[in-house]
């Protein structure tokens, strides 16, 4: 990226994968997505993983090829390498193969890591460099700008010069009540940044989508502040040498959890994104006939559209959808579909706001 772009972090699973697949081409070539490995799914009963590393990665290029176009995205693989021994059948190392994968592919992708990361991972890392000449982002938390000054100072361990390494300030989760101590927060992180203007890309990065919708009750319509929106334009309204662009976790919380099916009580609900909220529909348990299991997301439909803050039929691929199922035209689905559908929505809109708002297109300068 030379230019202001958003750079939402996607968890690459079924449904995410099928909502950036049906963006507009225009949306895709204005954004650079961080692109998570999820890590390899638990079976409960079993007691084992349901796939091996080699499974779980057979078909990456082939999705990445079909989903993505040729713009630059990000891959960090570091779910599926909490185990640093972690390797493929052949001893290649997992984000590796990924890249050994993707070469002939008409793609640009940048390998992600971060300061405490394992030492095959971050060897990895200098292969990777080497080989394909990527350079490398950066992730970078909060905890870590207790000594950004020496921390910075190790990437000049990368095979790659400075203006090849891309940073990103990851604030993770923020609490809509903690808004203006974590806008400070940000504004230190970025002002402690040494040679700021040396770097290839400033990214911020952070949500307020909790952890789970428990504070919404089962049956009613709630919202969610989207903090990590406005504390991005209150940085662009401050004084900083270098204004970093944006990005989030889309409609999802940072945190993975492998959850047992066997007892999770999972409720209908529909994540909707407005300019400055997550507006939140929620229906009932899907395994209770009475409520109908998934096919109360028709009534969850209706409730959107009948929102003042509905974008219309016509706004993106998600919006069509909510539409056609609200009048009975389309599968009620399930929560892959109300995944794919809240994404794509969501990467619409906030496509939409940067190309509307010169604030945030001026933080380029």
């Amino acid at each position: 990226m030379q230019k202001s772009e958003y750079v939402p972090v996607i968890r690459w699973k079924r449904g995410e994968q099928s909502a950036i697949k049906e963006l507009e081409k225009n949306i895709k070539d204005n954004i650079s997505p961080i692109i998570e490995i999820p890590p390899i799914d638990w079976d409960f009963d079993k007691e084992e993983f349901k796939k091996s590393i080699d499974q779980h990665l057979s078909n990456f290029a082939k999705q990445i090829e079909e989903c993505w176009n040729e713009n630059t995205l990000y891959i960090d693989a570091l779910q599926i390498c909490l185990d640093d021994e972690e390797t493929m059948e052949s001893g290649t190392h997992p984000l590796k193969f990924i890249f050994d994968h993707l070469e002939g592919i008409n793609i640009k992708a940048i390998p992600v890591t971060s300061p405490s990361r394992g030492e095959n991972y971050q060897s990895a890392i200098h292969e990777i460099i080497n080989e394909y000449k990527t350079g490398v982002c950066l992730r970078l938390r909060d905890e870590d700008f207790d000594e950004i000054e020496d921390l910075l100072l190790t990437t000049r361990g990368f095979p790659c010069d400075t203006n090849e390494i891309d940073l990103i300030i990851d604030y993770e989760f923020i609490e809509p009540k903690h808004e203006k101590r974590t806008s400070k927060l940000v504004l230190g992180s970025l002002q402690s940044i040494p040679d700021i203007n040396s770097w290839r890309n400033l990214i911020f990065i952070a949500t307020s989508m909790p952890d789970n919708l428990s504070a919404i009750s089962t049956g009613t319509d709630g919202s969610i502040p989207r903090i990590e929106w406005s504390i991005y334009n209150k940085l662009l309204k401050a004084s900083l040498p270098r204004y970093p662009t944006f990005g989030d976790y889309i409609i999802q919380n940072p945190n993975y959890n492998q959850i047992d099916p066997r007892v999770i009580q999972m409720a209908a609900s529909i994540r909707y994104t407005s300019k400055s909220e997550f507006l939140i529909f929620r229906g009932f348990s899907v395994r209770s006939p009475k409520h109908g299991k998934w096919g109360q997301a028709k009534t969850l439909c209706e409730r959107v559209i009948k929102s003042p803050q509905f974008s219309g039929e016509n706004f993106s691929y998600g919006d069509k959808y909510i539409h056609e199922c609200a009048l009975g035209n389309t599968s009620t689905g399930n929560a892959k579909t109300w995944r794919k559908i809240g994404t794509n929505h969501h990467l619409t809109l906030v496509f939409q706001q940067f190309a509307n708002s010169p604030g945030v297109l001026a933080s380029d300068k």
